[in-house]
C-alpha cells in the first residue's frame, strides 16, 4: 500500500504533475498540430522533464561530477591552510541571512579539517548579487562561532561571487602570505569546476569534498519523478554550463 502511495504521490505533486501536464499537451499537439516542428518541440520537452526529474539525470549529470570528487579528494594528513567556497546564502531580511545548506555541509567538513590539523580555514563568499548587505563570509564566521571554532583561526574572503572569483581573490592572499598548498573544501558536484579553476590559477590544492546532493545507490522510486532529483540534476546542470562557459572564456 505504501508503495502505492509513493508511486501516486510522484505524480500528482511536482516535478510529476508538470510531467502528466505536458504529457497531456504532447499528445494534444500530436494529433491536432500539423507542424512537424511543434510536434517534435513538445515530445522533446516531455522527455527533457522526464529527464531531469529521475534518476537517469542522475546517472548522467551529477554521478560524473561527484565520482571524480570521490576519486579525487584525499585523507587530511598534512597541515595546510583550509579554503572552503562558498555555496550560497539564505535571506531573512536585508540584515539577517543563514548559510544555505550546501554551504552548511561545506562549512561542516571545513571545520572538521580544522580541528583535526589545527590549521586556518578561510572561507570564500561576498554579498550575492541583488543583495546589499551580508557576505556568505560573515555568516560562515558566526555559523563556525557556534560551532566552537576559535575566531583567531578564522580568514573571511568576503568579495568572490563566483567560483573564478573566489580562486581569483584566493590566490592573492595565498601569495601575500606565502602559502604553499590548501586544502580545497566544497561540495562534490562542485570540485570538477573548482579544481580546473584553481589549477588555471597555479594554486597548488588537496581536494577534500563535503559530500554528496543524491544517492548513488538507487531505488525504483528514484526513476519515478521527484523533487530531490531535479533539483541534483539542476545544480549539476549548471556545472556543466559553468565548465562550458569558463573553457570558452579562457578561465579553465
Amino acid at each position: 500500500m505504501l508503495s502505492v502511495e509513493k508511486v501516486i504521490a510522484s505524480f500528482i505533486m511536482p516535478p510529476g504533475l508538470f510531467i502528466i501536464l505536458t504529457m497531456i499537451l504532447a499528445i494534444y499537439l500530436l494529433k491536432k498540430s500539423k507542424s512537424s516542428l511543434i510536434k517534435l518541440t513538445a515530445i522533446t520537452l516531455l522527455l527533457l522533464i522526464c529527464f531531469l526529474s529521475t534518476a537517469f539525470g542522475v546517472q548522467v549529470l551529477l554521478h560524473p561530477l561527484e565520482n571524480f570528487a570521490e576519486q579525487n579528494s584525499v585523507n587530511a594528513l598534512e597541515e595546510h591552510p583550509i579554503v572552503v567556497l562558498g555555496g550560497g546564502l539564505n535571506y531573512y531580511s536585508k540584515n539577517k541571512a543563514k548559510p544555505s545548506l550546501h554551504s552548511m555541509q561545506r562549512l561542516v567538513k571545513g571545520y572538521q579539517l580544522h580541528r583535526k590539523l589545527k590549521t586556518p580555514l578561510i572561507y570564500s563568499g561576498g554579498i550575492a548579487i541583488g543583495q546589499e548587505k551580508i557576505s556568505e563570509a560573515d555568516t560562515a564566521e558566526e555559523f563556525l562561532s557556534s560551532l566552537g571554532m576559535d575566531k583567531s583561526f578564522y580568514i573571511s574572503e568576503n568579495k568572490a561571487q563566483t567560483t573564478f572569483e573566489n580562486a581569483a581573490y584566493l590566490k592573492k592572499w595565498i601569495e601575500d602570505n606565502d602559502v604553499e598548498k590548501v586544502y580545497l573544501v566544497t561540495s562534490a558536484y562542485h570540485i570538477l569546476r573548482s579544481a580546473a579553476v584553481f589549477k588555471a590559477q597555479n594554486i597548488d590544492f588537496l581536494i577534500v569534498h563535503s559530500g554528496f546532493i543524491y544517492d548513488h545507490q538507487f531505488s525504483w522510486l528514484d526513476y519515478l519523478p521527484n523533487r530531490g532529483a531535479l533539483t541534483a540534476n539542476l545544480s549539476a546542470l549548471h556545472e556543466w554550463i559553468g565548465l562550458t562557459w569558463y573553457y570558452i572564456r579562457g578561465r579553465i
